[in-house]
């Protein structure tokens, strides 16, 4: 039973398992509908050579490829009912109809996915963007070709590193064993078996995995999820700076207070510096890659009075502090640790119409991504138990204000001495806009589904 992947398996593994792709900053996505199981695999067939492993060197030319398939695309691939038997439940049911589990609305409005059709999700990322419009093309002609009903592409805006609130984003990942060899600060390492299937996960045994004929299908993939999510950045900063007015009428202490507001709802400041480090401003210096995961809860504030119990990256991700002894919690954590691989699209909203609620109306939000060997354990437990609970961690009414809070009512409860500061009707600022569960297979496993007769 392996632990971690050998060089091998490197090859085998799609490479956004290792890399966001950090260097390629225009990402695009690509969701079709398949039709004919034979003109299917034979585009299958056809785009998984074009694949990227995980073993690519990072600074070879050209673009990057990645490839997930729904259940009901495995299914219209010709994937056998028993193989997808064994695949998660949440999974086979999709995305749409977890949405009261979820803490979503109703996916009745939704964009993408409401009715469980996307069967196949392309992303590309690429150097530029008329690289990335030439990927999507070629791809787009080639599933056409197949028969394929293929959807408008989903477009990310460059990659800067923040998200459309300002604050620096994707920067809290655990350690993945098996590229790399060191973490930096901050970077626990967890079982490789929670995220890719086919090793052993924290509780030392192998992720449930779906064998076709004896072939292990789920060896070296992990599970996808996509969700498309729409933020209102005019709601978010004109709520935060209508607070701050209120509590501090002078500009210049009203402008620094919305700021303090702002951090003390994420959990961190703009530049990613932790509450925890830097509890009275922002300082880049705790932002460094070195240090600016390199902190804990439970010693330095158990109670809050820095970064709030309340605070979206906290909730997100607690750390020592989700109760009992730190040991014993963040052995808990890293059991439902996810690798994130989002990025953000649409234009960006101007400082001064932000702050004071003029939203332009323009489509803006993140491509949410993420991965992990269970969805259960991982996406889903963290937006159910951790984002969207009202009593996460012994607080009362009170969700995450920033991914759980779906009907504009939340209370958020800021520690502070001597008296604490309680922020009323915070408005909900993300809304889902649809999105779906897919299986990132490996590279073997993608031969194979594409062939699923085996010569005699």
């Amino acid at each position: 039973m392996k632990t971690v992947p050998h060089p091998a398996d490197l090859d085998d593994i799609q490479g956004l398992v290792y890399s966001g792709w950090g260097d390629h900053p225009y990402a695009g996505y690509l969701f079709a509908s398949l039709g004919d199981p034979q003109r299917s695999r034979a585009w299958l067939d056809a785009i998984r050579r074009r694949v990227t492993p995980a073993s690519v060197d990072k600074r070879a030319a050209g673009g990057r490829l990645q490839l997930a398939l729904s259940p009901h695309g495995l299914r219209k691939l010709g994937v056998p009912d028993e193989v997808r038997a064994a695949l998660p439940q949440e999974a086979t049911v999709g995305m749409a109809a977890r949405a009261r589990i979820l803490g979503d609305d109703e996916p009745t409005g939704w964009e993408l996915g409401r009715d469980n059709e996307l069967d196949v999700l392309v992303m590309v990322f690429a150097r530029d963007p008329d690289e990335r419009l030439a990927m999507l093309a070629e791809t787009r002609d080639a599933l056409h070709e197949a028969g394929a009903r293929v959807r408008d592409a989903e477009l990310s805006g460059q990659l800067e590193g923040r998200e459309h609130f300002g604050f620096a984003d994707g920067i809290s990942q655990p350690f993945l064993a098996g590229l790399e060899q060191r973490a930096r600060g901050g970077e626990p390492p967890i079982a490789t078996g929670e995220i890719l299937l086919g090793y052993r996960n924290a509780y030392g045994k192998l992720p449930s995995s779906p064998r076709w004929d004896g072939f292990d299908l789920g060896h070296n993939g992990t599970y996808l999820v996509f969700r498309k999510l729409h933020q209102d950045v005019a709601a978010f900063w004109s709520y935060v700076a209508a607070r701050a007015r209120e509590l501090a009428p002078d500009p210049a202490a009203s402008a620094e207070l919305t700021e303090v507001l702002a951090a003390k709802l994420v959990g961190r400041w703009k530049s990613g510096a932790s509450l925890v480090l830097a509890p009275d401003h922002d300082d880049p210096a705790y932002a460094t890659p070195e240090r600016i995961n390199a902190f804990a809860y439970l010693e330095r504030d158990p109670r809050g009075l820095r970064c709030p119990i309340s605070s979206h990256v906290r909730r997100a991700n607690p750390r020592d502090a989700r109760g009992g002894s730190a040991k014993d919690s963040l052995a808990v954590v890293n059991r439902h640790r996810i690798l994130r691989r989002g990025r953000s699209y649409g234009p960006r909203l101007a400082d001064d119409a932000a702050l004071a609620g003029r939203d332009d109306h323009q489509p803006r939000g993140l491509y949410f991504i993420s991965l992990q060997a269970s969805i259960a354990r991982g996406f889903e437990f963290i937006q159910q138990t951790w984002l969207s609970n009202p009593g996460f961690n012994g607080l009362f009414s009170e969700p995450d204000p920033i991914m759980g809070n779906g009907d504009g009512t939340a209370e958020v409860t800021i520690p502070m001495s001597p008296v604490r500061l309680r922020l009323a009707n915070v408005p909900s600022v993300v809304t889902v806009l649809g999105g779906g569960y897919f299986f990132l297979p490996s590279l073997a496993a993608l031969a194979r589904i594409a062939t699923p007769r085996r010569a005699a």
